[in-house]
């Protein structure tokens, strides 16, 4: 779409063997969560194999994609993906993903983690964050990061796996946030005139370093 780059990264999904116990107990300490069941060492490592599976197929063209949708490289050679049994969020630094997706979930959780990866890997090159900030300036940190990234999660979805129904099921498990930031992020993306459109934007911020 808008820039192609050959640097791709090799993505290394792993089970997570001394940070997992950190994870588990981290969640038995909140009673909310003292009756969720955690599942075993070999349950997890099976859940691994199904989720390499279900990854490398697609992994090339999702990397493509998203250097493609933003116009930015990766700046590390390898990704390490860590899988614990269980935890309460994702999060890309370092990527922390639990065991309790479906396999085809992982790869879409995947991805929404790598794009948080790969604007980190730019953060100092170009910042989209204040131009939001300017928009809608009564959103929240949380929304802001993730105008951008819906927008080429979209492209993802729409243009490069053309499958209408996982953005469907992204926006829906969106849904499950025990707050609206996520949710506020793709209002604004439509709000904007869709996921091309941001991209757009992003583009002329990257270019002229800021947009009024």
């Amino acid at each position: 779409m808008f820039f192609l780059t050959k640097k791709l990264p090799k993505i290394v999904i792993k089970y997570a063997r001394f940070l997992d116990p950190v994870f588990i107990a981290y969640v038995k300490s909140h009673k909310k969560w003292e009756n969720i069941e955690i599942p075993n060492e070999e349950v997890v490592l099976e859940r691994i194999k199904n989720y390499r599976k279900a990854w490398r197929p697609k992994e090339r063209i999702i990397l493509n994609g998203l250097t493609e949708a933003s116009g930015l490289s990766f700046k590390r050679n390898t990704l390490d993906v860590y899988i614990v049994s269980l935890n309460p969020r994702q999060f890309s630094s370092p990527i922390v993903i639990k065991s309790g997706f479906e396999s085809e979930d992982f790869v879409d959780v995947l991805t929404h983690e790598l794009i948080h990866a790969l604007l980190t890997d730019n953060i100092y090159l170009v910042d989209d964050r204040p131009y939001w900030i300017k928009k809608f300036p009564e959103e929240t940190q949380t929304t802001y990061n993730h105008i951008l990234l819906s927008a080429i999660q979209t492209y993802i979805y729409l243009d490069v796996l053309k499958d209408q129904e996982r953005l469907q099921r992204n926006i829906k498990r969106d849904e499950q946030h025990s707050n609206n930031d996520y949710l506020k992020a793709w209002e604004i993306v439509d709000k904007m005139g869709g996921y091309k459109e941001v991209l757009k934007i992003f583009q002329q911020i990257k270019k002229e370093g800021c947009l009024s």
